[in-house]
């Protein structure tokens, strides 16, 4: 398997990800709400992949909230990876 971007459309109270690989076939996707247990569940998803790299749309808006907790998840040094 090799790497992939996991492109992340979040909203209030869900996120909508989609997992693609380097010829842009979608393998996954999922709708996940934005609690500890969906966030834990979109989280496994994208762990099925090992080399990842999370692309969220919003992030300096809408999606702030949640790319802090992914940047939290790995620490500040760990761009772009959970």
């Amino acid at each position: 398997m090799g790497r992939v971007v996991i492109g992340m459309d979040p909203h209030k109270r869900s996120a909508t990800i989609e997992i693609i690989d380097d010829r842009e076939t979608v393998l996954a996707g999922g709708r996940f709400g934005t609690d500890r247990d969906g966030y834990r569940a979109m989280l496994a998803a994208g762990r099925r992949h090992p080399e990842r790299i999370w692309a969220v749309e919003g992030c300096y808006g809408i999606g702030r909230h949640i790319a802090q907790r992914l940047v939290a998840a790995v620490g500040s040094g760990s761009r772009g990876s959970d």
